[in-house]
This record gives C-alpha cells, sequence and structure tokens, in this order.
C-alpha cells in the first residue's frame, strides 16, 4: 500500500520530465531554425551582387555624372604642375536606398593626387536609382573608369561605368573587396576556437610578451584553409602555432561573387597576449 502513491509520483515525475525534455529540444531546434533564417536574412541583406536584372543608374545619366564631376573638378596642383594625367578604377556600391558607400581606388596614378580627386568626385553623386534582382531591390558592384586630361593645359575628365568583371578562372586567387570569406559562425566563435585549440608555446610561458603576427592564407572553394604564410612574425614559437591552429580551422564561408564561389585571399593579425590567450587583432568583426 505503502508504494502505489510513490510509483505514481515516479510516473508524473518521468511524465513531467519528458513533457520538459521535448519542450527543450523543441525551443532549441526553434533557435536553430531562428538562427539560421536570420543569418540567411542576414546574408541577402549584406550581400553585393555584380549582375542584376536591373542595373543601378545615375538619374541624370551617364552625361549627367560626367557633367557634375567636370563642373566640380579640382585638377590636383602637384599634377597640373607636372602635367600628369592618367586613367583612375573606383570600384563603389549602389545601396538599396540609391545612396553611394564603399568607394575604393583601384586603379590609381601614384603620387598624382587623381585617384582622391576621383573618389571626392564621385562622392558628390547622390542621386541613382538602386539595381534590382528577383524583384527586390539589391546592392549592386560598380566600376567607374575616369580618364584625367590636361588639353591645352585645360583640367578635362571623361568617364565609363560599367561591372565589374565576374570570375572566368575559378582557380584564380581573388582579392576580394566584398562578400569576403568568414568564419562560418562568424569571427568571435572563430577566435574561441583558436583559445579553446591554443597550446601556449613553451618558449614563451615564462616571459611576459605582447605579439602580433601577421598571416596570409587562401580561403578555397569548398571552404578550407589553404597556403598559410606568416607575413609578418612574432617569434618565440607563435608563428608555428598560429599556421597550426589556422591549419586546424574548421571550414570557412568561401568568399564569391555574384553568388559564385571563388578562391580568395585572406590577411589577418593575431595577437598573442600576456594572459596567454590569442585575439584576432584584424580585421575588427563583430
Amino acid at each position: 500500500m505503502v508504494f502505489k502513491p510513490i510509483t505514481l509520483f515516479m510516473k508524473n515525475l518521468i511524465k513531467a520530465i519528458a513533457c520538459t525534455t521535448c519542450f527543450m529540444l523543441s525551443t532549441f531546434s526553434y533557435a536553430n531554425d531562428f538562427y539560421a533564417q536570420q543569418k540567411e536574412a542576414n546574408h541577402k541583406a549584406d550581400y553585393v551582387y555584380v549582375q542584376v536584372d536591373e542595373s543601378p543608374v545615375y538619374l541624370d545619366g551617364l552625361e549627367g555624372l560626367e557633367k557634375l564631376m567636370k563642373e566640380n573638378l579640382k585638377y590636383p596642383k602637384n599634377a597640373l604642375e607636372n602635367n600628369i594625367v592618367g586613367l583612375i578604377h573606383l570600384d563603389f556600391i549602389v545601396e538599396k536606398d540609391g545612396s553611394l558607400s564603399d568607394i575604393s581606388i583601384t586603379r590609381n596614378v601614384k603620387g598624382s593626387g587623381l585617384g582622391e580627386e576621383a573618389k571626392r568626385l564621385l562622392s558628390l553623386a547622390k542621386k541613382w536609382k538602386s539595381g534590382v534582382k528577383n524583384g527586390e531591390k539589391v546592392r549592386v558592384n560598380r566600376r567607374l573608369n575616369i580618364t584625367f586630361s590636361l588639353e591645352n593645359n585645360n583640367p578635362d575628365l571623361k568617364i565609363k561605368l560599367f561591372s565589374p568583371p565576374l570570375p572566368e578562372n575559378l582557380d584564380v586567387v581573388y582579392k576580394l573587396n566584398h562578400n569576403q570569406a568568414e568564419p562560418a559562425k562568424g569571427f568571435k566563435e572563430f577566435e574561441g576556437f583558436l583559445n579553446n585549440n591554443l597550446q601556449y608555446p613553451t618558449g614563451a610561458l615564462n616571459k611576459d610578451l605582447e605579439k602580433v603576427v601577421l598571416v596570409s592564407f587562401v580561403v578555397d572553394k569548398e571552404g578550407s584553409l589553404t597556403d598559410i604564410k606568416v607575413l609578418r612574425p612574432g617569434g618565440f614559437g607563435f608563428d608555428e602555432e598560429i599556421t597550426r591552429l589556422l591549419a586546424l580551422s574548421r571550414k570557412w564561408v568561401s568568399g564569391s561573387i555574384n553568388e559564385i564561389p571563388v578562391r580568395s585571399s585572406k590577411t589577418m593579425a593575431f595577437k598573442f597576449t600576456s594572459f596567454k590567450t590569442v585575439e584576432i587583432s584584424e580585421p575588427l568583426k563583430k
């Protein structure tokens, strides 16, 4: 008679534990699904395309853009005095709202100031219509060629706007400005992985050291890290340890051009601290 209530209690307890476990597993699964959906949404929001259904355009046309740049041209003094002319390439992003971002000089005439002037002029061009892909506004990468000239000492320029080339040879290692390769779960998690697997060099254990090691590597199309090279050594065994850790790394999300995975180069700095840890020094990522 004594054991019946206990048995009933145990049955109810087991049921309660089972229900709680099911709830926790369901919640965990939901959280994972939500995380995956959020990550995909962030990817779509941040992704920079090259080919789109509707290309971004300057609202006053290419002639209007050239006119704007000519009217605001301030030919660099050094280039003017030394009769320096040349071709400048600017890569930039047309955002979903038509604004421009990430204007970068990808070809310059060294020491002329022409690249910087080209960048300033393009930043004045605020009236863009955004690009569209699959019925949605998207971020689009474009390239502007600006040819500076001095005809009879009169400053002038001509422009051409076009799409950066898509990857023709997937075995080439690309240096990407956009859609770069990164750890699958982000840089913070990757830094945790490095420290969880860190074998602090014995040659540095009894020393209060702060050393930064600069490393380059290639992330292949499948996300594996290859061709790991120390560009700026730290000594004391740190170079060998960071090389070992990178070779041990889980696969990354590969870099891509218009959603085509490519091999891409990456350069990062890793700081070995006096607390016997390693930090990602460059780039600073969320």
